[in-house]
């Protein structure tokens, strides 16, 4: 349960691009599920990478951690991406 938990933190830090304009979000590319499943996996890596530091920071030491791994592997995979695309 735990893994699934930090993968939804991971996800949570991957959102699709323009997400936050106007009052209905744009459809997201096609390819965005690749960034999600990215977040999710760097969610999980992150926490269990760090562990050991956070310790006892408990919950929103997990939730912070987790949240930052996906945010930065979400970004590496949608630059990629994104180069690739031109």
């Amino acid at each position: 349960m735990e893994y699934a938990l930090w993968a939804m933190f991971g996800w949570c830090g991957t959102k699709w691009p323009g997400w936050w304009r106007g009052p209905r979000p744009p459809q997201p590319d096609p390819w965005w599920w690749i960034v999600g499943v990215a977040g999710a996996i760097g969610g999980i890596v992150a926490v269990a990478v760090f562990r050991p530091i956070i310790g006892d920071a408990g919950f929103l030491g997990a939730a912070i951690t987790g949240f930052a791994g996906g945010v930065l592997v979400g970004s590496i995979v949608d630059g990629i991406g994104g180069s690739a695309r031109g």
